[in-house]
């Protein structure tokens, strides 16, 4: 049975398969898929530049639409970083694969399938959060019809969209039903390509973080030379081939250097997508913080504003607490180390003890751009630094 049809990673398997980005899936499938949502991504940014251009003097719907308009860059360009580095990807789940099948005792399989499963539950989590905030947002303009026909009430409704669009070959008065559908596909489209690129990024951080606890059980489990009637200088005289503990050492350093270059190429696959990401958050989470002051008019819009808040700063978030969790999991190493019972063991394992220390020093961290480390004590500066935009912004009213 193939790693990726187990349950801890048919999620992971299914949004990817639905961008065209799994690594296992037909050329010419994931071809297609792709070529749709890029068009899909043209034909909605169309009529949101017309929407921006046309009222850029008009306060309200201009911030109304720069959110969303930047969110879709934001999605634009994680998703042709995955395209862009797709050859790293696969490298990443090849990698992934090979993994599980070095691992032979069943003790160390349960604390990979814990932390793997772990990403399961927060990718389910997250992809839910992300879906009820979607449909909050784009259901917005048609619940006050939806009251009106429930209530019997003749009062009139505007006809408006979840965000400012302008279609040039389409009339809103005789074509709404129809290009509030067709905005909804597009918006849901974007969606899905976000929540599908972190799902994989996810993924990939819980396994690295499995595979560190991995190393941690092996090195704190490592076998010792008892020493009952042999002196230290007898048993560091064995030859390396047969000292135990020794061998044990040495693949707990193959293990970890695997750990380390997995959180290498994690790094170089998702830096420069980040980069982008922490840039445009900011200013977004400012935006919305502002339209939520001043553009919530009804209970429906308060409540998409305020969602629509809570998700950009979880998606924050997810991403800095996962670095954290990648940070945490590789400085452990260390701890591990100080548990073994050097003491019981040959001079030579001891000097292997020794370079694993000096090397655990150095924590692995997942950076925006190679500019910013992504940490929770990083997340807490950008939100504040959003908050000093959001009060700048509220100024200028």
């Amino acid at each position: 049975m193939d790693i990726y049809d187990k349950p801890y990673y048919k999620v992971t398997k299914m949004f990817a398969s639905l961008i065209g980005r799994w690594p296992y899936q037909s050329s010419r499938q994931s071809l297609v898929i792709v070529t749709v949502i890029w068009s899909a991504f043209i034909l909605q940014a169309i009529p949101q530049t017309i929407a921006i251009i046309n009222n850029f003097d008009n306060r309200e719907v201009l911030l109304e639409a720069l959110a969303p308009y930047i969110i879709d860059i934001a999605c634009l360009i994680k998703y042709a970083n995955t395209i862009y580095n797709a050859e790293m990807v696969k490298t990443l789940f090849e990698r992934i694969k090979k993994d599980w099948s070095l691992l032979s005792k069943d003790r160390e399989k349960k604390i990979l399938e814990y932390h793997v499963d772990l990403g399961r539950l927060m990718s389910v989590g997250y992809a839910g959060f992300a879906f009820i905030t979607t449909v909050i947002f784009v259901t917005e303009p048609i619940l006050p019809r939806i009251i009106n026909k429930l209530t019997k009430s003749n009062e009139s409704v505007p006809l408006k969209f979840a965000l400012p669009l302008e279609y040039i070959i389409f009339e809103k008065e005789n074509h709404y039903w129809l290009m509030l559908i067709i905005t909804n596909i597009f918006a849901a489209n974007m969606i899905v390509v976000i929540i599908s690129c972190d799902i994989m990024f996810i993924t990939c951080v819980q396994h690295v973080c499995g595979m560190f606890a991995v190393v941690g059980f092996r090195i704190e489990n490592a076998p010792t030379d008892k020493i009952m009637g042999k002196n230290q200088k007898e048993v560091s005289s064995q030859k390396n081939s047969h000292d135990g503990s020794y061998k044990h050492l040495v693949s707990c350093i193959r293990s970890h250097r695997r750990a380390l270059e997995f959180a290498e190429l994690l790094e170089e696959t998702f830096t420069a997508g980040f980069g982008v990401i922490v840039a445009l958050n900011l200013p977004i989470m400012s935006i919305t913080g502002l339209q939520l002051i001043t553009q919530s008019n009804t209970v429906q819009q308060t409540l998409k504003y305020l969602l629509f808040a809570i998700a950009q700063m979880l998606h924050l978030f997810f991403d800095c607490f996962l670095s954290q969790n990648l940070t945490d999991m590789s400085s452990r190493i260390q701890e591990c180390i100080a548990n073994v019972k050097w003491f019981e063991i040959s001079n030579e394992s001891q000097k292997l003890l020794i370079l694993m220390t000096m090397r655990s020093q150095v924590p692995c961290k997942l950076t925006a751009a190679k500019i910013m480390e992504l940490s929770i004590e990083n997340f807490g500066m950008m939100v504040k630094t959003s908050g000093s935009y959001f009060t700048m912004l509220l100024s200028m009213q």
